[in-house]
C-alpha cells in the first residue's frame, strides 16, 4: 500500500521488501507497514508528529476527525502537501 510507505518515510521508518536487519536496525517490511491504516497505536504518532509541526494550518481539517479512516485519509493528504 503506496500510502502507508508514505507515511512510514515521513516517521523516519525504514522498510524493505522483506524484515530485514540492516545497518545495527531493523527495517519493517512493507506488510508490516499496513497497521497504519489499521491500528490507532501506529496511526496516532503520525498525527502527533504533525500538530507538533510550525507549517501545521489551525483550520486543517484533519483535526476533530474521530474516526481511524477518515484521520488516516487526512495524515496521507497532509503529508503529501507537505512533501511539496
Amino acid at each position: 500500500m503506496e500510502e502507508n510507505k508514505l507515511i512510514a518515510e515521513f516517521m523516519g521508518m525504514k522498510y524493505s521488501d522483506k524484515r530485514s536487519f540492516n545497518n545495527g536496525e531493523w527495517t519493517h517490511s512493507v506488510r508490516s507497514l499496513s497497521k497504519f491504516h489499521t491500528s490507532w497505536d501506529w496511526l496516532m504518532p503520525v498525527v502527533e508528529k504533525i500538530e507538533f509541526l510550525e507549517e501545521v494550518n489551525d483550520d486543517m481539517s484533519w483535526r476533530g476527525l474521530c474516526t481511524l479512516k477518515g484521520t488516516y485519509n487526512n495524515v496521507v493528504e497532509f503529508i503529501k502537501e507537505y512533501n511539496k
